[in-house]
Formats: structure tokens, sequence, C-alpha cells
């Protein structure tokens, strides 16, 4: 299977996951309400383990082998003196910082309850929904050519970090006062720009070739991110015990998800 048809699989696959959020929100509302944090807790142990296990060791292995010279210049490197695992850390970090004012100037906003502005952002939302979709196009097309298994995994943590964040949004587009139908046909048009965001990646794929540990490494802080900050916070709403084990079963699954390949296939 050639990388193009991967690429553009895992981008319909996220596409539909991200249509199928907002089908979800009207037609089982209330069991995916009950089921909402383990599929968070899910999604953060995913979002985790693919960051620090797969895309951080990926990338600091292809600076090495591309040489740290030629992905950011001799005079900065000799100045730095970074090698690559110093180098691909300090671009995850940057990736960290980058998602923060991202979701500040560019109002990437997200609600994940019933009780926020929602006449002022219902477009909005719609437009931060295009621009994240667009991005997570991005994020699995630069996985899938880095390797083909990191793909995979890439595209896997995107879709459970998807489930519950359209779940909300399109909440926030119906209590803004949007027909359930206009909500829908919304949503399934904005869904289409992972796909977009995939296939330019995919046809300037020669270009990015020399910054794509750095590219990665930016990924790598995208998750970090979304887990610690978007995600996590929400866990801490129930304080009770049962819940609290079954999150950190729930995030553990979701971290084994990714080592066990490991011990498969390796």
């Amino acid at each position: 299977m050639t990388p193009l048809v991967m690429i553009m699989l895992a981008s319909i696959a996220e596409s539909v996951v991200s249509f199928a959020g907002g089908a979800l929100a009207i037609f089982e509302e209330e069991r995916i309400r009950r089921g909402a944090h383990f599929i968070v807790s899910f999604a953060i142990g995913a979002l985790l383990g693919v960051a620090f296990l797969e895309l951080i060791p990926e990338a600091i292995k292809m600076a090495g082998d591309l040489g740290t010279d030629s992905l950011i210049g001799n005079e900065i490197v000799h100045v730095i003196n970074f090698g690559a695992v110093e180098l691909v850390l300090s671009f995850v970090l940057a990736g960290i910082f980058l998602f923060f004012v991202l979701e500040k100037f560019l109002f990437w906003y997200h609600c994940h309850d019933g009780h926020c502005p929602v006449h002022t952002y219902t477009y909005l939302i719609l437009w931060g929904d295009f621009l994240h979709n667009f991005i997570d196009g991005i994020i699995i097309a630069l996985a899938f050519l880095a390797d083909p298994r990191l793909g995979i995994f890439t595209t896997m943590a995107v879709i459970f970090h998807e489930i519950p964040q359209e779940i909300g949004d399109f909440g926030v587009l119906i209590h803004g006062g949007m027909a359930q139908s206009r909500a829908l046909l919304y949503n399934f048009f904005v869904s289409l720009s992972t796909i977009l965001g995939a296939v330019l990646t995919y046809i300037f794929g020669a270009f990015l070739e020399p910054i794509l540990p750095i590219a990665l490494a930016l990924v790598a802080g995208n998750f970090i991110y979304l887990a610690a900050t978007d995600l996590m916070p929400e866990l801490h709403e129930s304080t009770r015990l049962r819940h609290s084990l079954a999150q950190l079963l729930f995030i553990s699954i979701g971290v084994l998800l990714v080592v066990m390949p490991h011990f498969i296939f390796e």
C-alpha cells in the first residue's frame, strides 16, 4: 500500500469520526455523557503514549540520521551546541508553547459542558474546528511520511481525542440556537478539512523531509499539550474513588495499546 493511500485512508477515517461525533451527540447524548470520562481517559493515555514512546524517539532517531547541521544550520548548532536529543526536546517544548499561543490568540475554542457563552462562539467554533481538523490532517500525513507504523499510532491518538471534542463542540452549536440538520451539515464540511490538510502535506512532502524530525517534535508537543491542558482537567470534575480508579485504568489501557506492538512485533 502506497503512502498516499495510507494517508488518504487515515484522514478519511478521522473525518468520519469527526462527523460521527456530532451525530452521536444527537442520537446517543445520554449514553455518551455517561461514558465521556472513559473516552477522555483513554485518549489521554493514547496521546501521551504516542508522544513519548513513538513520536519523540522517532524524531530523535531521524535527527541523528540526518545530522543536526542539515536541520537548522551550522551556525546555530555550533552556538547552542545541541545534539539530536536536545534539539528534538527543544522543539517538543516549543510545540507546547506554540499550541498554547494558537489556542489563546486564534480562539481555538472548545467547550465540554453546557455552561459556555455559546451565542458568541457558535460560528467561531466552526472556524476553530476547521483549523483543528486541518492541522490533524497535517499531523497524520507527517507521521505516515516518517513511518507507516507511526502513522497508524498517530491516527489512533488523533481519533480518540476527536470523539469527546466533537461531541462537546456539537453540543455548543445546538445550544447556541443552530438547527440540528444545519449543525450536522456544517460539521460534515468542516470534517473534510482533515483530508485537505493531509493531501497538501503529502504533495509538499519532499520539501518537508529535511525538517521532518522537527515537525514530529512539534506534533509531540501538541499531543502533550492537549492531554495535559484540554483533557486532564475534565477528569478532575469527579473526585469519587471509583471514577478515579476507572480513569487511571483507561489511561493505562491507552498507553498499553501503544506499548504492546513493541513486544509483539519486535
